[in-house]
């Protein structure tokens, strides 16, 4: 991290901290930016901890975040610990991704001790696995011929399956990298999928691959196919708590 989003970050920290006072207990970094892999223009993203959801004081809120998001801020996470304890069964896949990859900037961490259960995990990345595979198949038929529109839904797939394969390698049992196309390669190799086809769609949100209207319907062809096979896994899945 250079200094600029340093310093940045730590005006940040300080400007919440006088705005919370004592009713905050922790602020945290995660996203892109707590993995390594954020990239200019890309959002920077917290998540605080209060210690009570005081509504009366977020139209004041809303205004520092107006400000933070011109210094390249997304919309904090502002949440009780309450709310994070009864919601990992809910959110399981995004909150073992704050898990894996967050950093403390105030308080204690929360997430350190955080117990997401396996169970809780297979059942999101199966539903996020066929949610995915309908709206693809869906827009493999409305977008037949549109090159734009392929392009940009292969490539807000890309999170999605990131996200699916994080949690298909914490419930066997192995470490999850940091960059998301080792990620994917491990993912790919645990299932048994074609890894090309994963790695063309992270060159496609990465803008680093241009795809003309044959090459995307093929990705999307391909893709599909991949999906298909990731489905039956997860449905097959047994877990061992």
């Amino acid at each position: 991290m250079d200094d600029k989003l340093a310093a940045n970050l730590d005006s940040a920290v300080e400007l919440w901290k006088q705005f919370w006072g004592d009713e905050l207990e922790s602020i945290h970094l995660y996203g892109s930016l707590a993995r390594g892999d954020w990239s200019k223009g890309s959002d920077i993203n917290l998540v605080m901890f209060v210690k009570n959801n005081d509504y009366s004081r977020w139209s004041e809120a809303a205004g520092i975040i107006r400000r933070k998001m011109k210094k390249g801020f997304g919309i904090p996470l502002m949440m009780t610990r309450r709310y994070l304890e009864s919601s990992l069964d809910v959110y399981p896949i995004e909150f073992l991704d704050m898990k894996l990859f967050h950093k403390t900037l105030y308080g204690d961490d929360p997430f350190e001790s955080l117990n997401v259960e396996l169970r809780h995990l297979r059942l999101q990345a199966e539903r996020e696995i066929k949610g995915k595979w309908v709206a693809m198949r869906q827009a493999a038929l409305e977008l037949s011929g549109n090159t734009s529109g392929t392009r940009d839904l292969l490539a807000r797939s890309v999170p999605t399956w990131n996200a699916v394969f994080q949690a298909l390698l914490v419930i066997d049992g192995q470490e999850v990298p940091a960059d998301k196309q080792q990620v994917m390669q491990a993912g790919c190799k645990l299932v048994g999928l074609d890894a090309s086809v994963f790695e063309e769609l992270l060159m496609v949100r990465n803008e680093s691959k241009n795809i003309n209207r044959n090459a995307a319907s093929s990705l999307l062809t391909r893709a599909l196919e991949q999906v298909d096979k990731l489905a039956i896994y997860a449905d097959k899945l047994s877990v061992n708590e």
